[in-house]
């Protein structure tokens, strides 16, 4: 089965960002301030309600992580039976084992993957849907790890490299194209590109590697995660998320709390906070702008060749006018 490896720069309360100025108490004394008489429960989601506010407003460079995927080379060893209708698949000098959930199995080259639920033993595995094709007995299959999961957090994926072979993944591909090229998926090995799917059952994002890997390799990789609640007194938002703009979202609910109940109701100042609000947030965006650069065409995506890999652009001379 294919392990993940993933560092991220999610703080723990015992560390505190520099670009940070309050902590999550910190925060709450704060909003407290300005309407005393809220439970302090609901101050704490108001400010996780104003802090995830922030995070989806753009991929900011302190959600930046990096990681790899590290895939198992093919394993068909044996031959192996698959019955119409049924999920359940049977091997004849098979070694097949529990490592192997979650990769996937097809019969020939004509069939489609399908995902292995679960291993009960060497010769016996159990798919996520029946089997849609004709029956076939002991024939030659193929099991690998083409459909992956980078992590239960991560948002999206900015950049994937081919490290065994040197170039750069195609990223933020549907299953479509996929569909349109190789609908049965007959290409296998020379991966270059990493193709959206369906979650997991579990809710984690997945991933198709296409061509599906056939020897063992792994995949560096570049994402945004999607961070956690502040839960502990010590928390802090991750790495340049200012706190004192999650406060200001979350002073706006605390002065509409209970309406014209409570003696510190004032739409007019909650209005203000709100513009307040909006216009910090553009400004940490532009500044966001200087710590990772995201909206800039580079010049080697004009590059004729540039998609072969590096091994490509050494070994061949350049025509005139390519560069």
């Amino acid at each position: 089965m294919g392990s993940i490896s993933l560092v991220t720069n999610q703080v723990t309360p015992t560390g505190k960002p520099s670009s940070t100025q309050l902590s999550f108490r910190q925060m709450v004394g704060e909003v407290r301030w300005w309407a005393p008489d809220c439970p302090a429960e609901l101050m704490k989601r108001w400010i996780n309600n104003s802090y995830r506010r922030v995070i989806d407003y753009r991929l900011w460079y302190g959600l930046l992580c990096r990681g790899q995927v590290t895939v198992p080379s093919v394993y068909s060893t044996g031959t192996a039976t698959f019955t119409l209708g049924s999920p359940n698949v049977t091997g004849i000098g098979t070694a097949w084992t529990g490592a192997m959930v979650n990769e996937q199995i097809r019969a020939g080259f004509s069939t489609g993957w399908y995902n292995i639920q679960s291993v009960q033993g060497p010769g016996a595995l159990t798919l996520d849907l029946p089997w849609g094709n004709p029956t076939v007995n002991s024939v030659g299959y193929q099991i690998v790890q083409t459909w992956v999961s980078l992590g239960p957090n991560i948002k999206r994926v900015l950049e994937m490299v081919n490290q065994r072979q040197g170039w750069r993944m195609k990223i933020d591909m549907p299953q479509a194209v996929g569909n349109m090229y190789d609908t049965w998926r007959t290409t296998t090995g020379w991966s270059f590109m990493l193709l959206s799917k369906e979650p997991r059952a579990d809710g984690s994002p997945q991933w198709e590697i296409y061509p599906a890997p056939t020897f063992q390799q792994v995949f560096p990789f570049l994402a945004y995660v999607q961070p956690p609640d502040m839960v502990l007194d010590g928390d802090f938002p991750v790495t340049f998320v200012r706190s004192d703009i999650i406060v200001i979202g979350a002073i706006k609910q605390a002065l509409l709390f209970r309406g014209k109940a409570s003696r510190y109701y004032d739409p007019q100042t909650a209005a203000v906070k709100e513009q307040e609000f909006k216009e910090e947030l553009e400004k940490m965006a532009l500044n966001d702008d200087n710590q990772y650069a995201k909206n800039i065409i580079w010049d080697y995506a004009s590059w004729p060749y540039y998609e072969y890999g590096s091994a490509y652009m050494q070994s061949h001379a350049s025509a005139p006018g390519e560069y």
